[in-house]
């Protein structure tokens, strides 16, 4: 008997098809990796299965049981677990609060001890639990998601959304060896990622969909991550070669303990652990958040003393950035699409201090040309498009109208599909050509690898320069690995 099946399950939205007929089932212990570009349909069926959304045609069975009338409530009462990519949790409460919110059945006695298991089995043992979650990493918050399930009881079912998404090394062998822990006890895990080299590690059988329909449905066995990409994208192409030697003019450096510089024109990446210092030191060049990690660094730009107090002095000085999380500190939901690009350029954009409708459409059409944005027009709110597409409004509104002298990235092509990564590294090597220098800060390898002519791997303070190359990867895991031992 199958733990989950979905038959012939159809949701329409108005006109719109999201998902037409998809059909597929698994059995206990499969880890099925559900795969599609952004807007394909993945997060809407999670949403049936969950319980939020009633499909308009077909139906979900659990354990051979079909569902009809399921609350999120009542299917985590069977056994259904969902941890998705922005976490359901209280920012305000502790996470102990959070992982017994609503669960009024659980004796008080025996929450410490569930608890404690709880976030020793994701990885959190050493995280208190009184820690408020809004004091979290996004990663941290996903992680507590994941022991809320555990806390419930069984976990029959197991949906992940993207779930190492912000995670790093560690912590993404961590939660596979989690869910092969999971597999191995009988329960069926669904693991939604466009992170294809995480889906070939742990998942035995990959489903993907295209348009809302299922479109290929194969074992893992003897796939490639070139594989995946074709089966994803059919017309995929892949990046041409971009070679860009170290530019001898140097447009921002990194003074102290060790030295960085960034050319004009160049694309350059900044490696380190999750949550390591690459980070920290993006924002205090934004003069966005004061690490004292930071107090041990200057920064000049071209040539000149660099302290920022503020974004606002940042931005006036042509340094912009592009926060990791978007939904929480790049985009506002309650604007629509146009206007969240042009929001920080109204006042130049105006004429007379009057915003008219047409004001930005020209900048905007631009950008949505140049970054190969899809979906509905600009005047649609900024939630009516995949997370890739909104990710895309969010890198135009530092590139058009108004070109930085320096854009600062962190972990620009998280949680988007393969076509939408190629689509914003053209974009950045267009700016590259432009003049602009690109600085990007990450904890994915591969990320780094995908878009940067040179990177600095950093663990503490020290430093170790890596240039491009076919073994770029595994060069900077070995230099990280290298700093740590130091």
């Amino acid at each position: 008997m199958c733990r989950i099946a979905f038959r012939g399950v159809s949701v329409d939205f108005g006109a719109t098809r999201a998902l037409d007929k998809v059909e597929f089932s698994i059995e206990p212990g499969e880890v099925v990796g559900l795969l599609g570009h952004n807007g394909a349909g993945k997060s809407t069926l999670v949403s049936v299965a969950a319980g939020v959304l009633r499909p308009t045609g077909g139906w979900v069975e659990l354990d051979g049981e079909r569902i009809a009338h399921a609350t999120p409530h009542s299917l985590s009462e069977r056994g259904l677990t969902v941890v998705n990519q922005v976490p359901s949790l209280v920012g305000s409460l502790s996470i102990r609060d959070n992982l017994f919110l609503g669960r009024t059945r659980i004796p008080r006695r025996e929450r410490a001890g569930r608890t404690a298991d709880a976030l020793r089995r994701v990885g959190l043992g050493r995280v208190s639990p009184h820690t408020l979650v809004a004091e979290l990493s996004i990663g941290e918050q996903q992680l507590v998601d994941l022991a809320r399930g555990l806390t419930g009881g069984g976990v029959n079912v197991l949906f992940l959304d993207e779930p190492t998404a912000a995670l790093g090394a560690a912590e993404t062998a961590n939660l596979h060896a989690l869910i092969r822990e999971f597999s191995a006890a009988g329960t069926a895990v669904v693991y939604v990622s466009h992170r294809l080299p995480d889906i070939l590690d742990v998942c035995t059988r990959t489903v993907v969909l295209n348009g809302g329909r299922v479109v290929s449905d194969m074992s893992v066995s003897d796939l490639t991550v070139r594989d995946l990409s074709h089966a994803l994208a059919p017309g995929f192409e892949e990046l041409e070669e971009w070679e860009r030697p170290p530019s001898d003019d140097t447009a921002f450096e990194i003074l102290g303990p060790s030295t960085m510089r960034f050319g004009r024109g160049e694309i350059v990446g900044l490696f380190g652990m999750a949550a390591g210092n690459q980070f920290k030191l993006l924002e205090s060049m934004f003069g966005w958040r004061h690490h004292s990690v930071t107090d041990r660094f200057r920064y000049e730009l071209d040539g000149s003393p660099f302290a920022p107090g503020s974004p606002a002095a940042a931005i006036d000085a042509g340094v912009m950035m592009v926060p990791a999380d978007r939904e929480r500190d790049g985009l506002l939901a309650n604007l629509g699409a146009r206007e969240n690009v042009l929001l920080p350029w109204y006042r130049t954009l105006s004429k007379l201090g009057t915003v008219m409708p047409s004001t930005g459409a020209a900048p905007y059409a631009r950008a949505r040309a140049d970054m190969k944005v899809s979906g509905p027009g600009g005047d649609a709110p900024i939630g009516a498009f995949s997370g890739g597409n909104r990710q895309k409004h969010l890198l135009a509104r530092w590139i058009y109208p108004h070109r930085p002298r320096v854009l600062l990235l962190n972990q620009p092509t998280q949680g988007v599909d393969i076509g939408a990564k190629n689509d914003i590294v053209r974009a950045l090597r267009g700016l590259a050509d432009d003049g602009v220098t690109v600085i990007v800060a990450s904890s994915e390898s591969d990320e780094i690898a995908r878009m940067c002519s040179r990177a600095y791997v950093i663990y503490d303070t020290a430093v170790a320069e890596m240039l491009a190359g076919p073994g770029m990867e595994e060069d900077m895991l070995a230099a990280l690995l290298d700093l740590a031992g130091r």
